[in-house]
């Protein structure tokens, strides 16, 4: 039987990890997940349906492109746009500088703006 509150020679047996050290670098997915977690719930609802892809030029990443499936979601999103833009510009501060939303059908259409 084991108490819950370790005595001092056990911490010699389970050195404490530092998990920083074991992820150490951000992933696409990491980050969609917490640029996501920054809006009010009308929002996500709008972002639950859309495809996020980054757009890089010589391995930098210097573009996110927000793909909605219809022309609702589309209008809606375009009327956030600078909402959208800050969050990205908090979370990828170092490399993009362009937002994209469109909708993905056979004839892609969109709008680009510019984050400065």
């Amino acid at each position: 039987m084991h108490s819950l509150e370790p005595e001092e020679e056990d911490y010699l047996f389970c050195p404490s990890l530092d998990w920083d050290d074991l992820y150490t670098e951000e992933t696409f997915g990491d980050r969609l997940r917490l640029f996501y977690s920054q809006f009010n719930s009308s929002t996500r609802a709008l972002l639950d349906d859309a495809l996020f892809r980054e757009i890089e030029q010589g391995s930098i990443v210097v573009s996110l492109e927000i793909l909605c499936e219809n022309n609702i979601i589309y209008k809606r999103l375009i009327q956030k746009h600078q909402k959208i833009g800050n969050e990205i510009r908090w979370i990828w501060p170092e490399t993009v500088t362009q937002l994209v939303i469109g909708i993905y059908t056979p004839d892609w259409y969109g709008q680009v703006f510019e984050l400065s």
